[in-house]
């Protein structure tokens, strides 16, 4: 699976910006950052229980206890590695094709790269797509060479380690290469109908509904198997085939907002002029003559025509009532750096996702080169400016 940063969820109403890469780093491979998912743990601990437990004591049931959680750790690792492969071989083909590639994530239904643009063709496409499967497969073929070419003598365990992984890789690229959106195949429907109809809308609507439509038929089989007493299994196809539901049509959305914003600029969305605040001014005064008079959640904080930072109701609302007469602004502002502030002239997109990395709801635009403020970038103009932007477009 691969998927571009998702950006559409921060334009929903009463959403926060999140980190869109979020997780933990682990390490960099050619150039790419790696992170898990906290939910990753999750099924890691999962599959190593049922390897250890269930699969490998009945496979070698002469062998003992230590050997068997020993393979099932082993095996699990490796089986996290070839997921790794199969998101790399997306990554280098996207980054051979021209898109910056920031990271790969593994998270609990397997893994993501995270790419900052969209394909420009269906032939690119294609190749991003196919790519992975194609990984999986040749992953499970180095495995089944390999356990061929075991000697004899080798550990009872290891030749069922290998055999698991083989097996199992070809079922990562089998279910990839299912038609719905945005799992590997549904990608590659995607560039068919992109190619045959020229319009790349047209194509993901495509691809999204066939996404749809596998996660429900996925959540409907694991409901079978549950009320035939697959309890476990069941479960897992429910949530698997709901999170492909759910994560369909956020990457559908994502697009839209993408061609909607794609040619958008700061300065074309932002609030020039917009109110400042001193920051000698105690706090209970910018509540009263700031916060409730304006009805704003956010000012710039500005002094002899320097920008430095920003006054939020969220940082008002972490000082105890008692204390706001006291305490003044500049005690409380989130700073104007690199992080909380963009140029009028970056993309739009660009800042979007700046703001989902740093978890702010507001960003400064400063004069390129300088502190001086020229105007705010705020979450709910960017809500309505999509909204407009939505509504024209569909008119």
């Amino acid at each position: 699976m691969n998927a571009t940063e998702p950006t559409a969820g921060a334009a929903r109403r009463g959403r926060s910006l999140r980190d869109a890469r979020g997780g933990f780093a682990l390490f960099r491979i050619a150039g790419i950052q790696v992170r898990v998912d906290p939910s990753w743990f999750l099924i890691f601990l999962l599959i190593w229980w049922s390897l250890s437990a269930g699969y490998f004591p009945r496979a070698r049931p002469e062998a003992g206890t230590l050997e068997t959680w020993g393979a099932g750790l082993l095996t699990a690792l490796l089986f996290f590695v070839s997921l790794l492969l199969h998101e790399l071989s997306h990554s280098l083909v996207a980054r051979r094709a021209g898109h910056e590639v920031r990271s790969i994530t593994l998270f609990l239904f397997g893994g993501a790269s995270e790419m900052t643009t969209e394909p420009a063709d269906p032939a690119t496409e294609f190749r991003i797509a196919v790519v992975g499967p194609l990984a999986s497969f040749a992953l499970a073929l180095l495995f089944w060479v390999l356990g061929r070419a075991l000697p004899d003598g080798t550990p009872d365990l290891l030749p069922s380690v290998v055999q698991y992984l083989a097996w199992i890789n070809v079922a990562l690229g089998t279910f990839n290469l299912l038609p719905g959106f945005p799992l590997d195949g549904g990608r590659i429907l995607r560039a068919l109908v992109w190619w045959r109809t020229g319009s790349l809308r047209r194509a993901s609507r495509v691809a999204t509904q066939a996404g749809k439509g596998l996660g429900l038929g996925l959540a409907l089989l694991g409901g079978i198997q549950i009320f035939s007493g697959a309890l476990v299994g069941g479960i897992w196809l429910v949530l698997i085939g709901l999170f492909a539901r759910g994560l369909a049509e956020s990457s559908y959305q994502s697009l839209i907002l993408r061609e909607l914003l794609g040619q958008v600029s700061v300065a074309d969305v932002m609030v020039r002029e917009p109110v400042t605040v001193p920051p000698d001014l105690t706090l209970d005064r910018v509540i009263d003559d700031y916060v409730l008079a304006q009805g704003f959640r956010g000012f710039p904080v500005v002094e002899g025509g320097r920008a430095l930072g920003v006054i939020s109701l969220e940082r008002l609302a972490r000082v105890p009532p008692e204390q706001r007469a006291q305490q003044r602004v500049r005690e409380h502002l989130e700073p104007a750096d690199a992080e909380h502030s963009v140029a009028p002239e970056t993309p739009l997109l660009e800042a979007l996702a700046q703001m989902g990395r740093v978890g702010a709801q507001r960003l400064l635009v400063l004069r390129p080169g300088s502190s001086e403020l020229v105007g705010l970038l705020t979450q709910s103009g960017l809500v309505r400016f999509v909204e407009l932007r939505q509504a024209l477009e569909s008119s």
